[in-house]
């Protein structure tokens, strides 16, 4: 083997900010067994963290090895190929050094990772292998180069087919300048849709080598206190201010001293990107909810709990009572709409804006049917960000597996109240599992413990 030059010659492209942008957003599939992961050996850095997202994103993109491989090297086939520019793009890493890439490449490969489940336990290596290549030789000046990598067969597994994900943006993690910042992101990433909207409580020690990327073997660890300000806080704003997330750090006591923690997540109001036209959510009607200020989360969630035909009368209804000058003005489109059609003044129940008079209490829900309710309305949420492709896959798989009092109406799609109760609650259980008591209890005190 060639000994390592002190100077690499090979040049590395240096990315501006504005070669990738918003528009040229990249999205990616992480399987939600594989975030948060526990580190038995070695550690994570920014740039290994990036590093693997990148891994993973080019070889869903690929779906085998091979491809793009070198064609002087028999063993390039079995690794997975990608150009440094790319990495550099994808990662943000501003150098013209690919020695330090390999040895973040490398550092990957030195770290053991443990995952469980409800029913396994796995100790892994994130990476079997790692090559760089490039065809005028490593110290040449020319050619271009490429870094090749490979999975251990039972990641490689969770790369290529995840059952349970969580969709993760390259651009994101190019924005997001510390380790800490980016392992907090996807942890809390993955509970944004959650009916609860909260991660898991966990001990705070926990939380330390899950956001540091630490061994769980060193047990040389801070007081509370340093964690929170060089960590938490600093991650929890750089999330807030750079992301599509918005995250609230909860602390729970045992006395005077901090012992557990939890986050609150909300995706932000207003997308970052735009997102491509959805088929069988019927984007005009939402648009028209969005138009009376109504948030385009809230609006696909509106448009998913009722009737197409009840949207579009109460929102002709608001429109026409916004146009009439001869009435008394409204305050609030939005409030006016949440009200009306919860009320339903276009149904013909109610003619006037005034108080209706108080109905008869309905039995209120118990726990468990709130909870599912909730978590329904939030798997369409999901649902309606989803690009085409995406939503097509999910609707045929229910559409094979729906009860058959349901299949004679499956044509009709979510237009039909009855098909897309059904489509919500078995997208929930697809996305999130079966509901748990501890998911029930944490929705319970997002409700406030009623």
């Amino acid at each position: 083997m060639a000994p390592r030059s002190k100077k690499p010659n090979a040049v590395i492209p240096v990315v501006s900010e504005e070669d990738n942008g918003p528009d040229s957003i990249v999205e990616f599939r992480k399987a939600n067994d594989s975030i948060g992961l526990r580190v038995v050996e070695g550690q994570f850095s920014l740039l290994s963290r990036k590093l693997y997202n990148v891994f993973i994103s080019a070889a869903q993109q690929q779906q085998r090895p091979g491809v793009n491989a070198p064609v002087d090297e028999p063993s390039a086939e079995s690794y997975f190929w990608i150009s440094m520019q790319d990495v550099v793009k994808d990662t943000r890493y501003n150098s013209n050094d690919y020695e330090t890439l390999k040895e973040h490449a490398n550092e990957l490969q030195n770290i053991r990772v443990e995952a469980e489940s409800t029913k396994m336990w796995t100790s892994e290596r994130l990476l079997s292998g790692v090559k760089i290549y490039n065809s005028k030789g490593l110290k040449s000046k020319g050619g271009t180069v490429w870094l090749g990598f490979s999975f251990p067969p039972e990641v490689l597994q969770m790369v290529l087919a995840p059952s349970i994900y969580t969709k993760m943006s390259l651009w994101y993690q190019t924005q997001l300048r510390t380790a800490s910042s980016l392992a907090l992101y996807e942890v809390c990433r993955r509970y944004a849709s959650s009916p609860s909207h909260l991660t898991n409580r966990e001990k705070w020690e926990s939380w330390y080598y899950r956001v540091t990327g630490t061994s769980i073997n060193d047990t040389n660890l801070p007081e509370y206190k340093y964690f929170k300000r060089d960590h938490v806080l600093k991650s929890v704003a750089e999330i807030n201010a750079i992301t599509d997330i918005e995250v609230e750090l909860l602390e729970f006591r045992e006395g005077r001293r901090v012992a557990d923690l939890q986050f609150k997540v909300y995706l932000k109001a207003q997308a970052s990107f735009e997102l491509p036209s959805i088929p069988i959510i019927n984007t005009k009607v939402v648009d028209r909810i969005i138009a009376f200020g109504i948030s385009k989360d809230e609006a696909i969630q509106i448009y998913t709990s009722y009737d197409e035909n009840v949207v579009l009368a109460h929102i002709d209804l608001v429109e026409s009572r916004l146009k009439n000058a001869r009435a008394a003005p409204v305050d609030s489109a939005a409030a006016y709409f949440r009200t009306a059609i919860k009320k339903g003044y276009a149904n013909g129940k109610v003619l006037e804006v005034a108080e209706a008079p108080p109905a008869a209490p309905k039995k209120k829900k118990n726990l468990r049917e709130r909870f599912l309710v909730a978590r329904a309305k939030d798997a369409m949420v999901h649902y309606g960000k989803l690009v085409t492709d995406e939503q097509k896959r999910f609707f045929t798989a229910f559409s094979k597996k729906a009860d058959k009092s349901i299949k004679p109406y499956l044509k009709k799609g979510l237009e039909m109240a009855l098909v897309r109760n059904a489509f919500a609650d078995w997208l929930a259980t697809e996305l999130w599992g079966a509901p748990t008591d501890s998911q029930i209890l944490d929705f319970l005190e997002s409700e406030g413990g009623e």
